[in-house]
């Protein structure tokens, strides 16, 4: 009867046990921005969110573009990283130097973070959209090349570098958490940059799931 007791006492005490530690972890010890625009609503600030659709190569197209459309749902992308390469970058190898200094020799550190390269396409011929950035899905599955009609690539300008710092632009990277809000930019040139992206993501990642965890454990009152 007391080993009962016991078991059903620390069944009680670990969620709120656990809440404590994560509450005085590293976990709540760095806040990243929000970047973009910001409007209060109610006295609470909303923060801008972007769209996590973009577009890909395919047999059955939406329309006469040659793309079907790829959303980048919750469930499978509860965070993601995406970068934009112009067509005029795209023999520029060295614009995603860090990211290919991992993918080849430290793939198991990145393994777990979806790495998106938007590149331009008009979908009439397959060549127009081949990059050389396409080689980096080559034994890195959670790294993948989607696409965005040529014809309006620069909206992805405004939508996802809006009110961006001054340095910031194409070819950098941008982390985007569970509520589509842009939480970091990185320049994908430098292995420091990534480093930092890893550490960043997984610091989001930590904090997504402490927060399904404390929901699961919730206890309603009655």
């Amino acid at each position: 009867m007391k080993n009962k007791k016991l078991i059903l006492f620390l069944i009680i005490l670990f969620p709120s046990t656990f809440w404590v530690i994560l509450e005085l972890s590293t976990i709540n010890s760095k806040k990243l921005p929000h970047y973009g625009p910001k409007k209060l609503v109610n006295k609470d600030s909303v923060f801008y969110t972007v769209g996590s659709t973009f577009y890909q190569l395919s047999s059955n197209p939406v329309d006469s573009s040659g793309l079907s459309v790829v959303t980048l749902d919750t469930v499978q992308y509860p965070l993601y990283v995406v970068c934009f390469i112009k067509q005029s970058y795209k023999a520029d190898n060295y614009r995603l130097a860090g990211l290919s200094e991992y993918a080849q020799y430290k793939k198991e550190k990145i393994k777990n973070i979806p790495f998106i390269i938007v590149t331009p396409c008009d979908g009439t011929k397959s060549e127009n959209c081949l990059s050389e950035f396409e080689k980096l899905e080559t034994g890195n599955p959670n790294i993948k090349n989607l696409h965005w009609n040529s014809l309006s690539f620069d909206s992805l300008n405004y939508s996802y570098f809006k009110e961006k710092p001054v340095h910031i632009d194409y070819s950098f990277f941008v982390l985007v958490d569970a509520q589509r809000t842009i939480r970091g930019y990185y320049d994908a040139r430098y292995v420091s940059e990534i480093k930092r992206l890893m550490e960043e993501y997984q610091h989001l990642r930590l904090k997504e799931e402490k927060k399904t965890l404390i929901n699961a454990n919730k206890i309603e009152e009655k």
